[in-house]
């Protein structure tokens, strides 16, 4: 599956630039974050994340059917 961070701007109806300007990056950057799709760093994710105002989490489903979330 590819990530699609580009999805939760838009639907925040936020410009590349608008994400460049609270990240304190350039708007290229953005982009190149957009399109790496899987390949990206979680801490890149989460920095991406925080800038639109949100939080990032992970869960992890356990062979055992338990489901572990931690706040990232």
């Amino acid at each position: 599956m590819d990530l699609q961070l580009y999805k939760i701007r838009e639907e925040l109806q936020l410009t590349q630039q608008q994400m460049a300007d609270a990240m304190g990056i350039a708007q290229p950057a953005v982009v190149a974050l957009e399109k790496r799709g899987k390949d990206i760093k979680l801490s890149s994710m989460k920095r991406y994340i925080e800038a639109m105002g949100g939080e990032l989490s992970l869960s992890v489903k356990l062979t055992t059917g338990k489901t572990v979330s931690f706040q990232i």
